[in-house]
């Protein structure tokens, strides 16, 4: 029987959890709600200054088809619904793609819900993220986009400084 996306949605947000302690050498740690329906999954606590940072996680196990082909391609698909979204929040959305396996991420975006409105598709009930994975890309996403964990921790060490 195979996972169910609930299921890979909770291994997605203890996965990004422990990766940030790791990929922050301990600096940053991981709070989660008893209820999610705020849309907030994940409260990242950092040590030094004493601020947090409220993270909204979508996660993805594979890109999109390619068009003409049953071959995966290189972008991938993320949508936040409008009911969990409130744009004046400090919270971040992040947006990984997961390995196969659902052992490591492959690729993660970053983005503040400031943007979510200028940046994302609007369907009408949910936001639309469709950012290509690959480092090299020139995509509106790219300024997001992180080449690993570490990164992802150092920007948000960098919110969590906001103010300090």
């Amino acid at each position: 029987m195979p996972l169910s996306s609930t299921q890979i949605g909770a291994l997605a947000e203890n996965l990004v959890a422990n990766e940030l302690m790791i990929g922050s050498e301990g600096r940053l740690s991981a709070f989660q709600p008893i209820a999610d329906d705020d849309g907030i999954d994940v409260l990242i606590y950092d040590k030094i200054t004493g601020n947090a940072c409220p993270i909204q996680i979508k996660a993805r196990t594979n890109t999109l088809k390619k068009r003409a082909s049953q071959e995966r391609g290189n972008v991938v698909h993320f949508e936040v619904r409008k009911a969990t979204f409130i744009e004046d929040r400090n919270t971040v959305l992040l947006c990984a793609l997961l390995s196969p396996d659902l052992r490591h991420t492959e690729r993660v975006w970053l983005i503040p819900y400031s943007a979510m409105v200028d940046l994302t598709m609007d369907t009408g009930s949910k936001y639309i993220i469709r950012a290509n994975k690959l480092l090299n890309t020139s995509d509106k996403y790219k300024p997001y986009q992180c080449k690993d964990m570490e990164e992802v921790a150092s920007r948000i060490i960098g919110i969590c400084n906001v103010g300090r």
